[in-house]
């Protein structure tokens, strides 16, 4: 059964008009195949390339994932631990600084509940020219050209306002295995996405200030992003069972 994202809040939201943004909700989207590919289809991802389930970190559980894969996402409940690392990793990237890749396209999360949609967004913007995503001729790629050169802050102002976009999440997030929430629920779960970008692997979580570089890739993709879901939130919570993953591939 798939499971719900998170509506997210923070500090620099005093930045925007909090007004507008507060009566801004969006039904939240399970995260399961069959809704990432609806949503995805619908704003622009080409036939050949699908969102599959990641069934677990081990080795003999991604070698079922096909081998072309361009994104990792991760839905998890949040929680004290996880809240208390993101704070720390926040604070030590501020003192010290991060290179950053001029090519990544971030959106800030202004929208609430629509952590799994930034995601999805997340995985296939920063893949367009792979994926072939037009700038013209679809709902995302109509969209990318609308953001180019914007800040993140005004990309997911943008958002707010991205009627189509918001349509199709609409319509994807009515089809799930669960009964859609309202879309102003309160929601503990949250959503990300890990992609590449220049050899090293990002973390793309609209709820955060900004992506965080993880470093290089070391030439697998995959197994660079499992590490990272598996050192920075799973054992965070060891207990926790709430813990989804699945990656964008190129259908098999």
């Amino acid at each position: 059964m798939g499971q719900l994202c998170m509506s997210t809040s923070s500090a620099d939201m005093a930045e925007v008009d909090m007004d507008k943004i507060r009566l801004v909700h969006w039904v939240a989207l399970e995260s399961n195949p069959d809704m990432l590919n609806d949503f995805a289809h619908k704003v622009g991802l080409p036939e050949g390339w699908e969102f599959v389930d990641v069934f677990g970190t081990d080795p003999e559980l991604l070698c079922m994932v096909p081998p072309t894969r361009l994104a990792v996402t991760l839905l998890f409940q949040c929680s004290d631990n996880i809240r208390k690392f993101k704070e720390a990793q926040k604070a030590r990237i501020e003192s010290s600084s991060q290179k950053l890749s001029p090519d990544l396209t971030y959106i800030k999360q202004y929208v609430g509940n629509a952590c799994g949609t930034i995601a999805c967004m997340h995985s296939l913007a920063n893949n367009a020219e792979v994926l072939g995503i037009s700038g013209s001729e679809t709902p995302l790629g109509k969209f990318l050209t609308s953001i180019k050169g914007k800040s993140p802050q005004d990309a997911g102002l943008a958002l707010v306002d991205a009627s189509e976009l918001h349509s199709a999440s609409e319509a994807s997030a009515q089809g799930g295995q669960t009964a859609a929430p309202e879309a102003d629920a309160d929601i503990d779960m949250h959503f990300i996405t890990f992609i590449e970008k220049d050899g090293d692997l990002y973390e793309m979580d609209g709820g955060k200030a900004f992506p965080i570089n993880h470093g290089p890739t070391g030439g697998d993709f995959m197994v660079a992003a499992c590490k990272v879901i598996k050192d920075n939130f799973m054992e965070m919570d060891p207990e926790s069972i709430n813990f989804n993953m699945m990656a964008l591939v190129k259908s098999a």
